[in-house]
């Protein structure tokens, strides 16, 4: 468990978000947005960028979820999409708004979360 929150809280954070999100940020900022006046991103260039990281974030999921039921179908990609997508979706969002460590903190509680409720049902 203290693997998971340390990789999934910090390592996957750092790489996705403050490295993956911020460079794309960055890129599309420079492409699309060349105003020299302008200092600010525009909003649409982060949610962009948030929605792009969260889809990378959840297809990074894919091997653990073939280790969980042992094969892919396409409901089950459907599912690790959709939910590890929907947290990524919120950790970019946590990211944007206030920084780095929210959204590292956030993943390491999500992970502790998720572990303990598992623990409970897998015991009934």
């Amino acid at each position: 468990m203290l693997a998971k929150v340390l990789y999934g809280g910090m390592v996957e954070e750092l790489m996705m978000r403050w490295f993956l999100m911020s460079l794309l940020i960055m890129i599309l900022w420079k492409i699309f947005d060349r105003k020299a006046d302008k200092e600010s991103i525009p909003a649409w260039i982060m949610v962009v960028s948030n929605i792009v990281i969260a889809v990378l974030f959840a297809l990074g999921h894919l091997p653990a979820t073939i280790v969980m039921f042992g094969h892919l179908s396409f409901l089950i990609v459907t599912r690790c999409i959709l939910l590890n997508g929907s947290f990524g979706l919120v950790f970019g969002r946590l990211y944007r708004k206030y920084g780095i460590q929210y959204a590292m903190v956030a993943h390491a509680v999500t992970h502790i979360v998720c572990d303990v409720l598992f623990f409970i049902f897998c015991r009934l």
